[in-house]
Order: C-alpha cells, then structure tokens, then sequence
C-alpha cells in the first residue's frame, strides 16, 4: 500500500492535498461496496492532524465523491449518477447511463388494459375508454434506479401486449405503428417517496424521489402516451439544454397539460 507524500511546504492548502491523495489511494485500494477507513487511518497513514483530515473529507463530501450512509456511519463511495436531459424525448431512462457507468435496462411488473381516469384526461380521451398501462422498473446491474407507469390509448395499438416493452417505448410506437413523435410536455418535481415507492426503490427511511410525469404527442398532435415515473434521487441529475429565443418563436404551437390547464 503506498502513501502519496504530502508536501508541507507546497502553497497548495495541505488538506486539498490530501483529498486529491486520497481519491487516488483509495480509487485503487477500494471498491464501490467497501467501507473507506477511519479519521484514525487516515491520520496514521500521511501523519497529519485531525484537523486537516475532516476539512479533506468534508470537501470531498461537499463535492459529491463520498457520502456517508449512516450518522456516524463509515464512509462509502456516492452512487455513480445517472445524466438524463430532461429535453430529451426518445430513450430518456434505458438509454445513456453507459456514460456515467451504469447500464439501465426496464424489467417489465405489470401490463393491463382498462381506463383511468386520470390518464385519460391528460390524453384527451373520453371517459371509460379503455389503455393499456405498463408498469416497469429501471434497473442497472439488478439495482432499481426508477419505476415508470406508463398509459397508451388501445386504439392507437391494439396488439402492444405482443411488443418489446423493456425498450423505449417511443421508439416502439413509431418501428412498429409508425407513430413519430414531434412534442412532449414534462414537468419534474422533488418529494418525499411513500411507503410503497421506499420499498420497491430500496431507498433509506424518509428517503426521496424525482417524479416526473410526462406527455408525449405525435406529429399531428394526438396524445399517445401519458407516463408518472418516480425516480431515486441519488442515482440521477438532469441537464437542460437552454437556446436563444429565436423573434417570432414565443408562441407555442403545442397543447400543454400543465401550462394551459386540463
């Protein structure tokens, strides 16, 4: 086991030196599931003070690279995050988590027809008319990152029960009912998870979630998809990408649950 020597005498403070040593050290001595060592270690092991030790961990706690499971718990690695767009409309949970070291993939719970009223609104459809509902869980290495309950008018696809669901379903719809998909409205909001979202997420007591519901329309402006997805908050960061107004562009062309009221 070799120790990074610190230098005393460098302008750099001497705590961030210790934190660049131990990310070093320890992304080679330990794996994402070990238990990092103690104050104690870390102060026998580069001969500095106590002092010096919590500044290194807490910045590398303020920074996101370590987090503690537990009050006065040992230390761990944090999850490796998965990077969403949040204006992305194809592929928004399986795809893309390679990047950050993950690899998600949908496991299918649950797929039934029948109408609900509330999906139905959003999807301007009458009241009892029937959907198909698909409930999947995202995973990544058997761990679940997200549950998404997803609704799909019947008529639109009659036969989807004999689809691949553990894909995107945007993609589905347009390989297989020639469906594109030109416009969605999303809304995205923090809070704490229910009994029911704790234990099928695996998260801590009290723990939260990103939920985020979403509708997705086709190019001539049919709602086909409504989806309500709750998400584990330590496993995702979203990232929107922002362009200048263009003159002439503020009005918008497209319907919006949210905005316009339903």
């Amino acid at each position: 086991m070799r120790t990074i020597a610190l230098d005393m005498n460098s302008p750099v403070p001497l705590y961030f030196q210790l934190r660049k040593a131990l990310e070093r050290a320890w992304r080679i001595e330990h794996g994402p599931d070990d238990e990092l060592p103690t104050e104690q270690d870390i102060m026998d092991r580069f001969g500095v003070s106590r002092i010096t030790v919590r500044r290194a961990i807490d910045d590398m706690v303020a920074a996101g690279v370590i987090h503690r499971p537990r009050v006065r718990g040992r230390l761990r690695w944090s999850p490796v995050r998965v990077k969403k767009q949040l204006n992305r409309l194809k592929g928004f949970f399986v795809d893309g988590g390679s990047g950050a070291g993950a690899s998600p993939a949908a496991r299918v719970l649950e797929v039934s027809k029948g109408a609900w009223p509330e999906a139905n609104e959003y999807l301007g459809l009458p009241d009892g008319e029937e959907c198909y509902r698909i409930s999947r869980v995202h995973e990544d290495a058997g761990r679940p990152l997200s549950h998404q309950v997803s609704y799909i008018p019947c008529h639109a696809c009659p036969d989807l029960v004999l689809s691949d669901l553990a894909g995107s379903l945007l993609s589905m719809l347009e390989s297989r009912y020639g469906i594109s998909i030109g416009h969605a409205e999303q809304r995205l909001r923090a809070r704490e998870a229910t009994v029911e979202e704790t234990k099928l997420l695996q998260l801590p007591p009290r723990g939260y979630v990103f939920e985020v519901d979403r509708v997705s329309y086709a190019v001539d402006g049919r709602p086909v998809e409504y989806f309500d997805a709750v998400l584990d908050v330590s496993h995702y960061e979203f990232l929107t990408v922002l362009d200048p107004q263009k003159d002439g562009s503020s009005e918008r062309m497209w319907p919006s649950p949210w905005l316009d009221g339903i």
